[in-house]
């Protein structure tokens, strides 16, 4: 599922690395199935893989504009 960028910034900062640590355990087992032949396609793969990238952007952002490291 492709997430949206304001979607996700009205989110706070736990709530994004919860949602980056459920994002990574996606994007590991999608990688499991791709890897035994289970997935068909790599798009689910390569998906998941941005998701984590938006996801890693936004929280640096509100960190760095919160001040905080």
């Amino acid at each position: 599922m492709k997430m949206i960028a304001k979607d996700i910034r009205k989110k706070k900062i736990e709530e994004l690395v919860k949602l980056l640590n459920d994002t990574s355990l996606e994007h590991f087992k999608l990688k499991m199935q791709l890897t035994t032949g289970q997935l068909p396609t790599h798009n689910k793969v390569r998906e998941a893989r941005k998701n984590i990238a938006l996801i890693k952007t936004i929280i640096n952002e509100k960190r760095i504009s919160n001040g905080t490291s």
